[in-house]
């Protein structure tokens, strides 16, 4: 049909095959291993997201079964997460937990285990969200709720500079990061948090002393209890390894992953 293109997606996480897909993907597009092997990790899971029917087609069949092989999906068709809530706390349920939101509208949301989706987990620096957003404050604001920080306390203080702007020859390029978490149910809701802005006396007894560990335990505990696909991110965490192996040089990298999981879960 005219106007219809299609993305392709990778059925299993492809940079833990990329010696076995960089040959199959650079025949399927006539380029080098190293343009394969760039399009491949650039493409947090996608291998294109605007494809004929007959070049998706082409491309799947040529990948085949390798790797756990790949899918066209019409564009219009791709799952999209909602914007992300904020949510402070989670308390165990009989199927699954009860999620404490921060708006006072919509305080709280029950989610099945078995309704889990995807579990991921970024970390990125001011100077990055700030370079993101142009320095437009309702953006930044739009982003830091993306992070579970935004709307919890506010816009942390001396954040992004603080008051009004001064002149500097030099400014000064902020390095502190902001790593946060999201849960994503089947139907698209998206729920976000910041560990040092979380109340994780749901673990219980497995409740640590300091946020991080807790951070942990509560990932540990979602990828036992549920069928969630855990992002890069999760999957370091998980791993006791540092965030920056994940690379995501931006929050689109983590937002494409993200997308990316979603749609690969409904398979």
């Amino acid at each position: 049909m005219p106007g219809v293109s299609y993305s392709i997606l990778f059925r299993q996480f492809p940079l833990d095959h990329m010696d076995a897909l960089a040959p199959a993907v650079a025949q399927a597009y006539g380029i080098t291993d190293f343009d394969a092997r760039t399009r491949i990790r650039k493409g947090w899971g996608f291998l294109e997201h605007d494809a004929t029917e007959e070049d998706a087609r082409r491309v799947v069949e040529t990948i085949g079964e390798l790797a756990g092989g790949t899918v066209g999906i019409d564009n219009a068709e791709l799952r999209m997460p909602t914007a992300p809530k904020v949510m402070t706390a989670f308390e165990p349920a009989e199927k699954g937990v009860k999620l404490q939101l921060q708006s006072p509208q919509d305080p709280t949301r029950a989610v099945d285990w078995s309704d889990v989706s995807v579990v991921a987990v970024g970390s990125f620096t001011e100077e990055t969200i700030l370079r993101e957003s142009r320095g437009n404050e309702k953006k930044v604001g739009q982003m830091m709720m993306g992070l579970g920080v935004f709307m919890i306390t506010g816009i942390p203080t001396g954040l992004f500079g603080g008051g009004k702007k001064k002149k500097e020859a030099k400014p000064m390029k902020s390095k502190r990061t902001i790593t946060f978490g999201r849960v994503v149910a089947n139907s698209g809701e998206q729920f976000a948090f910041s560990p040092d802005h979380f109340d994780f006396s749901g673990l219980g007894e497995k409740k640590q002393m300091n946020a991080s560990a807790n951070f942990r335990a509560f990932l540990d505990e979602f990828a036992r209890l549920t069928p969630a696909r855990l992002n890069f991110g999760a999957r370091l965490l998980l791993e006791n390894r540092s965030l920056t192996f994940a690379n995501y040089t931006s929050l689109h990298d983590f937002e494409t992953e993200l997308l990316w999981l979603m749609n690969v879960s409904a398979l």
